[in-house]
C-alpha cells in the first residue's frame, strides 16, 4: 500500500470515527462498522460477533456480498448458533478463531483457511459448510473497551483482488482495520452507556410518573377526607342536622344572594319548653333522643332545597327560610306548633309529649338590615312567647 494510499485511508478512518459517534441506534452503528471494514479491507464478507452475556458471542450481522445476503438481529434473520467462549470443563475457548481473539485481545489473521486445522482452529470450515460459502481468508480483531474487557469480536473473510479473486488479507490493512476496531469499540461502548443512561432517564421518568400518580391519588384522598370532615363537622351529633356552624355560614351566603336579587329571608327561633324536667325526670338519654325526635320533625316539615335547619344550642332550634313572607312564616310556625303538640315522642322506652315556643321574624336583605339583626328579632321574640306562657308563636313587627 502506497503513503499515498495509506494517507487516504487513514483520513477516511477519521471520517468513519465522525460518523460512527453520530450514530445513535446500535443495529445501525453495527452495519456501518462492518461496512467500512468490508470497504477498507476489500473484504467479500464480514461478522460482527458481540459478547452480551460474557459466556458466549452471539451474532450480531453478516455482510456477505456473494450470497447477496444480510442477516442481523434488526430483521429477525439471524438463526446462526452462538460461540461458546468456554469449554464444558470451563477452560476457554481457544479452538474457535473468534473466541481466541476475544479471549486474547489479539488479532489473529488467517491467509488459507485449507491450513485452518494445522492453526488448531475448527470454527471457519463449520461457518463455510452452515453458510454453503467458501472461505479462504479471515482476519479477526477484537473489539475492547477502554477498560480492555471484550465486547464482541470483528471478523472479515475473503479479502479481494482487482479481479474479484479471492486472495489473503495484505499486511498494509490490517493495522487499519484494527483502528477501525478501536473506533468502533469506543462507539459501540458509548453508544451502550448512552442507552444505558436512556434507560435509567426512563426508568426514572416512570417512576416519576408513578410516584406523581401516587400523590395525586393521596392529595384527591387527603382532599375528599378534608371535605368529609368539613361534613362532618357541620352537623350535630346529637341531633343529625347541622350545626351552628353551618347556620352561620349558610346564613350569611343566603342573605349575600337575597340582597343581590332582591327577595325576603324568614326566620323561626324554637325552643323545647321547659326541657329541663325532661333530663330531671327522665335522664339525659331520653333527653338527647327527645331532642332528636323534635330536630326530625323540624327537619321533614322544612325539606326544601333552600331551607336551613339547625341545632342553635342546647334545646334550641333554628330554620333559615329563604322566598318565605312573614305572613307565611307565621302560618308555618304555627303548622308546627300544632303537629309538635299533638304528637308523643319515645325516648328510652318512655313516651313523651312536649311542647315548643317559636319566635318568627323576616327581612329583605339591605345595607341597613344585617342577619344578626333577624338572629336578634328572632330571639327576642321567642323569649316574648317563652314569658307569655310558652306553646305559643310571637311574631317580629
Amino acid at each position: 500500500m502506497s503513503d499515498k494510499t495509506t494517507d487516504n485511508a487513514y483520513l477516511r478512518l477519521i471520517e468513519i470515527g465522525k460518523a460512527l459517534s453520530a450514530e445513535r441506534n446500535i443495529d445501525s452503528l453495527l452495519q456501518h462498522i462492518l461496512e467500512e471494514a468490508k470497504s477498507l479491507a476489500t473484504a467479500d464478507a464480514g461478522t460482527i460477533y458481540l459478547n452480551l452475556d460474557k459466556i458466549s458471542l452471539k451474532f450480531a450481522i453478516v455482510l456477505n456480498d456473494t450470497l447477496d445476503s444480510r442477516r442481523d438481529n434488526a430483521s429477525g434473520s439471524m438463526n446462526l448458533p452462538d460461540i461458546s467462549l468456554y469449554n464444558s470443563d470451563g477452560s476457554p475457548n481457544l479452538n474457535n478463531i473468534a473466541s481466541s481473539a476475544a479471549h486474547s485481545g489479539e488479532t489473529i489473521v488467517v491467509g488459507d483457511v485449507a491450513s485452518i486445522e494445522e492453526l488448531g482452529f475448527s470454527g471457519p470450515k463449520k461457518f463455510s459448510k452452515l453458510l454453503d460459502y467458501p472461505t479462504i481468508s479471515l482476519l479477526t480483531v477484537p473489539l475492547k473497551t477502554m477498560a480492555d474487557e471484550s465486547l464482541g469480536v470483528l471478523q472479515l473473510l475473503n479479502a479481494t483482488d482487482s479481479k474479484g479473486y479471492f486472495v489473503p488479507f495484505s499486511d498494509g490493512i490490517i493495522p487499519l482495520i484494527e483502528a477501525l476496531a478501536s473506533q468502533a469499540s469506543v462507539a459501540m461502548e458509548n453508544r451502550a452507556l448512552l442507552d444505558e443512561q436512556e434507560a435509567q432517564k426512563q426508568q426514572l421518568e416512570r417512576e416519576v410518573d408513578a410516584r406523581t400518580g401516587e400523590l395525586k391519588d393521596a392529595l384527591t384522598r387527603l382532599s375528599e377526607a378534608h371535605i368529609n370532615l368539613k361534613e362532618m363537622n357541620t352537623f350535630d351529633v346529637v341531633t343529625g342536622i347541622h350545626n351552628r356552624q353551618y347556620f352561620n355560614e349558610s346564613l350569611e351566603q343566603e342573605w349575600r344572594r337575597a340582597k343581590r336579587e332582591g327577595y325576603e329571608v324568614s326566620m323561626l327561633m324554637l325552643d323545647i319548653d321547659h326541657f329541663k324536667r325532661v333530663n330531671d325526670t327522665y335522664g339525659h338519654l331520653a333527653g338527647d333522643e327527645c331532642l332528636a325526635a323534635i330536630a326530625k320533625e323540624v327537619d321533614r316539615m322544612f325539606n326544601r332545597p333552600s331551607d336551613v335547619v339547625a341545632r342553635y344550642g342546647g334545646e334550641e332550634f333554628v330554620v333559615v327560610l329563604p322566598y318565605i313572607s312573614a305572613d307565611n312564616a307565621r302560618r308555618l310556625a304555627e303548622q308546627l306548633r300544632e303537629i309538635i303538640e299533638g304528637s308523643t315522642y319515645l325516648a328510652d322506652g318512655h313516651d313523651l309529649q312536649v311542647t315548643v315556643s317559636i319566635g318568627v321574624a323576616t327581612a329583605s336583605p339591605n345595607d341597613e338590615v344585617r342577619s344578626r339583626d333577624l338572629i336578634g328579632w328572632s330571639d327576642t321574640v321567642l323569649y316574648e312567647a317563652k314569658s307569655a306562657g310558652r306553646n305559643q308563636v310571637r311574631q317580629h313587627r
